[in-house]
C-alpha cells in the first residue's frame, strides 16, 4: 500500500468516527494530532469530507455491485442539505469502504491528458469551465472531480485561467512544486525536473513544496522554485505571459533553461552536452519562438559555437571542434 492510499484510509476512518452519534472523549485530541502531523492529512481529509457530503457518494453507493449489503437500504435517505443520514453501523462501514474506493479508483479512471508538439500551442477548456493555454512541447494531466480539481504539469509551460469555486480548490503540481488557488489567472513554467517558475496575473495563489505552503503570491508577482527552495521574484509587468508572444525574459537563469524553452519551438533537437554551459547563468530578453534568432543572441553574448546540422543543432564551448 502506498503512503497516499494509507492516508486515504486513515482519513476515511476519521470521517466514520467523527460522524457517529456518540464520539468518545479521546477522539478530539487524537484527531487534532493526526491533522497536525502532515499537510497531506489535512488536504485528504478536506477532500473526503466534501465527498462525504456530496451526491457523488450517494450515486456510487446506489450503483455499487460490490455486494448486496452495500446497496442503500430504505432507512438511509438524504436530509434537506443533501447529506446522508446513516441509520446502521453496517451501512456506515459500507459507506466508508466506498469512500476509500471512490477516492482511490475514480481519479485514475477520469484523468485527461493534453499534449502539444514543438511549435504548436493549444487552448483547452476544462470540465469546470477553467481555461488552459499550453505552450509548445507541453504535457498536462488533469482531474476534475466532484470533490477536487487538480492538474499536473509533466513538462513545458501553461497559463491557467481558473474558474472560481467556493469549495473545490484548484491545485497544480509541477515536480515537487504545488500551486493552490480558488479562482485566478497564473502561469506555471516547468523548466526542469527540479525547477519551476510561477507568475500570478490575477488573484492570488499559494506556492509550496511537498505540501507545505512557502509563499503567497498576489497579482503581478512571481516565485521561482529550485531544488525544493522557494524564492520570490521581482514584480512583473503585463497582463499575459511572455511566451504567448514568443519571448522569454531571463534573469540569472541557467543557459540550459533557455535552450529548453527554445526547444519548445524547434523541430530539430538542440544538443547542449557540456555541463558547464548548461549551468552558465544568463540574463536578457530572447525571442525563443524564432530558433535561429534566439541562438544567434546566445552566441553573440556568451561566445559559444553553434553548429546547425540537418537533423540536430549542437551548442559547444567556443573553440571546441565540430564533430558532427
Amino acid at each position: 500500500m502506498t503512503r497516499d492510499a494509507q492516508i486515504v484510509e486513515e482519513a476515511a476512518a476519521w470521517i466514520d468516527r467523527l460522524n457517529r452519534p456518540v464520539v468518545d472523549a479521546a477522539a478530539g485530541p487524537a484527531f487534532d494530532a493526526w491533522m497536525a502531523a502532515a499537510p497531506r492529512h489535512r488536504e485528504v481529509f478536506a477532500e473526503m469530507q466534501a465527498l462525504w457530503q456530496s451526491d457523488a457518494l450517494v450515486e456510487a453507493l446506489g450503483q455499487s455491485c460490490l455486494a448486496p449489503a452495500v446497496a442503500i437500504p430504505a432507512s438511509v435517505v438524504t436530509d434537506r442539505s443533501g447529506r446522508l443520514r446513516r441509520a446502521a453501523p453496517q451501512f456506515a462501514a459500507a459507506a466508508c469502504a466506498m469512500l476509500v474506493a471512490v477516492m482511490l479508483i475514480v481519479p485514475v479512471l477520469v484523468t485527461s491528458t493534453y499534449r502539444t508538439t514543438a511549435g504548436k500551442g493549444r487552448s483547452v477548456v476544462l470540465a469546470d469551465g477553467s481555461r488552459v493555454d499550453m505552450s509548445g512541447d507541453t504535457e498536462l494531466r488533469v482531474q476534475i472531480l466532484p470533490w477536487k480539481r487538480s492538474a499536473e504539469l509533466l513538462r513545458g509551460e501553461a497559463f491557467f485561467d481558473v474558474r472560481h469555486e467556493r469549495v473545490r480548490i484548484f491545485r497544480v503540481a509541477s515536480g515537487t512544486t504545488s500551486v493552490r488557488v480558488l479562482g485566478t489567472a497564473f502561469n506555471v513554467d516547468r523548466q526542469s525536473p527540479t525547477r519551476t517558475a510561477v507568475v500570478v496575473y490575477r488573484g492570488a495563489v499559494e506556492v509550496g513544496v511537498a505540501g507545505e505552503t512557502e509563499l503567497v503570491l498576489n497579482t503581478g508577482y512571481g516565485a521561482r522554485v529550485v531544488d525544493g527552495h522557494v524564492s520570490a521574484q521581482r514584480r512583473i509587468a503585463g497582463g499575459v505571459p511572455d511566451w504567448k508572444s514568443g519571448w522569454f525574459e531571463a534573469s540569472d537563469v541557467p543557459l540550459g533553461v533557455l535552450i529548453d524553452k527554445v526547444q519548445r519551438y524547434s523541430a530539430r533537437p538542440i544538443l547542449l552536452h557540456d555541463r558547464a554551459l548548461q549551468a552558465l547563468p544568463i540574463s536578457g530578453r530572447f525571442h525563443v519562438s524564432d530558433t535561429e534568432r534566439a541562438l544567434q543572441a546566445v552566441q553573440a553574448a556568451y561566445h559559444v559555437n553553434i553548429a546547425y546540422g540537418p537533423k540536430t543543432i549542437a551548442i559547444r564551448p567556443a573553440g571546441e571542434a565540430d564533430d558532427r
